[in-house]
């Protein structure tokens, strides 16, 4: 049986994707990349926002499509909006025209079966389920429940597969990797696995990320000299309505401060929500100060989205849609600047570039400071072949806001 997969969402979504291809290939499904060509269709799809099951309820109806016009027999549904339908909200399998569901996957370990889906040189690797912080805005606790991790040893077994399989890049990916009990414990090992070239940390949740940690980061040549810090925001007033009071905007500025004194070439990402509940101009204007004395290499900026079951969709102060929006264009504007003014800092360096595809006029790919499919990519001219998963020395000759220009000898 030919079987047809879309994965919606963020890596986390695709680790699992990874899994569900693997048991239905050992199960003898063929995976196809066609869907006029497959009789079963399965939708892994995310609920984090609005937006998210937006796009997965069109998702699936798209792929309804294929079950009146095609070869399809059997459509099904996976991940984050499988509990969110579930809950009492009103909407019902049949009504998207979906046979069935398959439950949320939640944590496997090394054994599992599973088909990369990314690059053959990068893989993610799972190494926590769940989340206790409890944020008045998000809706995953609810949904993927509360935080539980893997051993190390079971982590590492699988790092080591990978590697030995001609993965490069492993990043290590949770709801809060920061959370992990042992994290630094973890990276330090990881970092001696041979063959392994870069190791990566998504999602670590500042007020979690240990002295321990931040030092195995520093010392260890194979963890790449980046974090993704998500701070949401710098007021204080809105980071205690959002329920992280643990950190205020002085503390942020401070861990940063420190962490950039330990690792000074760190690259350093953020996401930060605009428009919460009572969030004022003034407190929009703090956050912008913020933004422009941290300077953050990378920012992800998301309007706040009122979602019913959490804490935040009550509050007083929702501001109008055109608002928040504007306010978004403004910070997204600010961080523009940023990024372009630490960009044309590269100029003239040499970094190690990971070939990922070749193009006219040259070869695309990034260096350690960029996560795939979220941050910038680098164009490099050379007068070899260079061939994608290869790691390449290149000189930065130009530069934009999001991404930079190279050659390689």
């Amino acid at each position: 049986m030919k079987t047809y997969l879309v994965s919606l969402g963020c890596p986390k979504n695709l680790t699992d994707t990874e899994v569900i291809m693997g048991n239905l290939a050992l199960s003898g499904h063929e995976i196809t990349t066609d869907p006029a060509e497959a009789e079963t269709i399965i939708v892994n799809t995310c609920a984090f926002l609005k937006t998210a099951r937006d796009e997965a309820i069109q998702t699936i109806k798209e792929m309804a499509k294929w079950k009146k016009n095609g070869k399809c027999k059997q459509l099904l549904i996976a991940g984050c909006f499988v509990k969110y339908l579930n809950s009492s909200l009103g909407i019902s399998h049949s009504s998207l025209n979906v046979d069935g569901a398959i439950d949320s996957l939640g944590l496997f370990n090394y054994g599992t079966p599973r088909l990369k889906a990314t690059p053959p040189w990068t893989a993610y690797v799972k190494i926590a389920e769940g989340c206790d912080n409890a944020c008045s805005y998000c809706l995953i606790p609810k949904i993927r429940g509360r935080f539980r991790h893997r051993e190390i040893a079971d982590i590492l077994k699988e790092a080591e597969m990978l590697v030995d399989r001609g993965v490069k890049e492993v990043i290590f990916i949770a709801e809060d990797t920061a959370a992990y009990p042992d994290l630094a414990g973890l990276l330090c090992r990881t970092a001696k696995i041979d063959g392994l070239r870069w190791l990566r940390l998504l999602y670590t949740y500042p007020s979690h990320l240990t002295d321990e940690a931040i030092e195995v980061i520093a010392t260890e040549k194979k963890i790449v000299k980046y974090l993704d810090l998500p701070i949401q925001h710098a007021c204080d007033r809105i980071l205690k309505l959002m329920n992280r009071p643990e950190l205020t905007g002085r503390d942020l500025e401070k861990f940063i401060s420190q962490i950039r004194r330990r690792i000074p070439k760190i690259a350093l990402r953020t996401t930060v929500i605009v428009g919460f509940p009572g969030e004022g101009e003034a407190e929009f204007e703090e956050l912008i100060g913020f933004i422009r004395r941290v300077k953050f290499n990378r920012l992800g900026g998301f309007t706040y989205q009122r979602e019913n079951g959490t804490v935040a969709s009550k509050m007083r102060g929702q501001l109008s849609e055109r608002k928040k929006a504007e306010r978004l264009k403004r910070l997204m504007r600010v961080q523009a600047g940023i990024a372009r003014e630490l960009n044309n800092k590269m100029i003239d360096q040499t970094m190690e570039i990971l070939i990922e595809r070749v193009v006219r006029g040259g070869f695309v790919g990034r260096s350690s400071a960029d996560a795939p499919e979220i941050d910038g990519s680098v164009l490099v001219k050379s007068n070899k072949i260079l061939k994608p998963g290869e790691f390449v020395r290149a000189r930065i000759t130009g530069a934009k806001a999001y991404d930079l220009f190279g050659s390689s000898a």
